[in-house]
């Protein structure tokens, strides 16, 4: 089951990456007037990327606590993901908000420090997934 954590863990860093490095840089490139039906199609594509690697995450996460070898370890790891589920809503989410309908550079800047934050909750979480082997 742990490895079947790492493979979600693991899946969610690269996508934090690729879209640190490639997606948010791009939204740059957007016209304005192609700009709000663009980050529709990004939002709703988005969700579906991370959306069934987190409940999968978060099942897991949940074994591990209650079942799972090295449990202690399995408090700390659903803590760092439930943070980068928080992280999300907190600031990613409304900074996406504020971006439907115009690229706004101010705001773009506060999502991608958003978005720091929470790849770095998931490379945590993943470092300690594999510290449990």
């Amino acid at each position: 089951m742990i490895k079947l954590l790492l493979v979600a863990d693991a899946y969610l860093v690269g996508l934090g990456v690729v879209v640190a490095l490639v997606v948010y840089p791009a939204f740059s490139l957007v016209g304005e007037g192609e700009w709000s039906r663009y980050h529709r199609r990004h939002s709703s594509a988005i969700t579906w990327a991370v959306g069934p690697v987190w409940a999968l995450q978060g099942l897991i996460s949940g074994w591990w606590i209650i079942a799972g070898p090295h449990r202690t370890l399995g408090v700390v790891h659903g803590a760092f993901a439930l943070l980068g589920v928080l992280v999300t809503i907190s600031g990613a989410i409304p900074a996406h908000d504020g971006l439907s309908k115009s690229y706004d550079p101010t705001i773009m800047k506060r999502l991608t420090r958003w978005h720091l934050v929470r790849t770095s909750l998931w490379i945590t979480a993943l470092l300690i997934a594999i510290a449990s082997f």
